[in-house]
């Protein structure tokens, strides 16, 4: 798993981490999550953005320890990035609710 801040090199990610769930924070998390998947071309179940940092830790442990667990965060339905309940577990996103 890689947690992104601004100013990343997404083609590196990409290289070394080419299995990785990505997680996106920050500030304009719609365009950069599409500028994490441009970049790096990985599956969109793969790319979580976290709109509030004290839900960060959760997000991380549902990913790292396979919780499985709802969280509202951003990620792509009908071919753009925005806001959305999901079930996050190892890997991403494991399904849109």
């Amino acid at each position: 798993m890689v947690v992104l801040a601004d100013g990343t090199d997404l083609a590196e990610i990409a290289r070394s981490a080419p299995a990785a769930a990505v997680v996106v924070t920050g500030d304009g998390l719609e365009e950069r999550c599409q500028e994490v998947s441009d970049g790096t071309l990985f599956p969109r179940a793969r790319i979580v953005g976290v709109t509030d940092p004290e839900r960060l830790e959760a997000v991380v442990e549902s990913i790292l320890l396979e919780r499985d667990e709802p969280h509202d965060v951003i990620a792509m339905s009908d071919g753009r990035f925005g806001p959305r309940s999901a079930r996050i577990g190892r890997g991403g996103i494991r399904e849109l609710l």
